[in-house]
């Protein structure tokens, strides 16, 4: 039986980057589920429960040195970190101190800097609180315990140190280099690929889908939306959704084809991410019933999804044969490799 972690360990380790050595081998010596990785459409965090307690990765601790959180090479998931640590009533190590989890309610009280009644009626009794961490003990209202938590203490957003620390964060996260492209013209090539998707569209409709293929490359929508000209020479906008939101290539990548360029999509209520690696990719994203508006939105378990496999078709056709691509397969390739898509708009758009 593997026995539990030693509570120092657990509490030398909050604040740690997930890709951190001793966290990574925390998760491989106990009984933890596998650390999570983040990004900017998920969940905020994800506990890894153990049968004595969890842990708790977040992507965006407000503390020096972990905010923001950063990107590997810029881009992928965004790193997390721990930053609460559960500590259950089966934990049977002593936690220093002359805590453990056969601590009485009554005892609890009495040593609390402060304690206050919560929801269900939990009682909560802060034991230790300082700069780095606090540590609260919770009860059922009968004096039953239910758990010990240790807690990253957090920053206000505007506390000035953590403002200089995310600077010197920034500072040294890597990032893409942006290919200077030319003033777009309004001949551009259309992509044959789009123009057999838009007369399927035209026969046959996307079902649900909420999005609607141009014949022509579209000017301006890029402009209006970060308010800044030189977004026309990055983004080739060749559809949209009924709420006005933009699907586009991206240009990233110099020397290769519009089609083998990311799509992204930048939705009229300001919500923006990648959908699809390259042309191909969308088209099996299509044909899975999804779309980009869904793909932001919803991610690739859309419950209104209606799979068009006809489409799977057009990609073959035009694009070469890529075998299946899922949903899921597809919005990960996205996120992994062009989350930097946030950061890119948000230079462009002077913030």
């Amino acid at each position: 039986m593997i026995e539990s972690p030693p509570f120092e360990l657990l509490d030398g380790l909050l604040g740690r980057r997930i890709d951190d050595p001793g966290l990574i081998e925390l998760h491989r010596t106990y009984p933890l589920k596998p650390l999570p990785a983040f990004t900017d459409r998920g969940p905020s965090s994800r506990p890894a429960r153990t049968r004595t307690g969890s842990s708790s990765p977040t992507r965006r601790p407000r503390v020096p040195g972990c905010y923001p959180s950063i990107r590997v090479r810029g881009r992928g998931p965004l790193l997390g970190y721990l930053t609460k640590v559960w500590v259950r009533e089966q934990y049977r190590l002593p936690m220093g101190d002359g805590l453990s989890t056969a601590l009485p309610e009554p005892e609890a009280r009495t040593r609390a800097l402060e304690s206050s009644v919560q929801e269900y009626g939990n009682i909560v009794h802060v034991l230790s609180r300082d700069e780095r961490s606090t540590l609260e003990a919770r009860y059922h209202e009968d004096g039953r315990f239910i758990w010990f938590l240790l807690t990253l203490n957090e920053r206000d957003e505007d506390d000035p140190e953590l403002l200089k620390s995310a600077e010197t964060v920034l500072a040294a996260a890597p990032a893409r280099e942006y290919p200077s492209w030319p003033e777009p013209g309004a001949g551009e090539p259309f992509a044959a690929a789009l123009r057999a998707l838009r007369d399927h569209q035209g026969a046959h409709g996307f079902g649900e889908i909420d999005f609607e293929v141009s014949d022509r490359f579209t000017f301006g929508g890029p402009h209006a939306w970060t308010g800044n000209p030189a977004a026309e020479r990055e983004f080739r906008v060749f559809g949209h959704n009924g709420g006005g939101g933009l699907v586009a290539f991206w240009l990233v990548h110099q020397g290769r084809s519009i089609e083998e360029q990311p799509v992204v999509f930048l939705d009229g209520e300001g919500a923006m991410g990648p959908v699809a690696a390259d042309l191909c990719d969308l088209l099996h994203l299509l044909a899975g019933g999804i779309g980009p508006y869904e793909a932001i939105t919803f991610g690739p378990f859309y419950w209104d999804a209606d799979p068009q496999p006809t489409i799977a078709r057009i990609a073959e056709e035009h694009l070469g044969r890529r075998g299946a691509r899922t949903p899921q397969e597809i919005i990960d390739d996205a996120d992994n490799e062009y989350s930097d898509l946030m950061d890119r708009v948000d230079a462009l758009s002077g913030y």
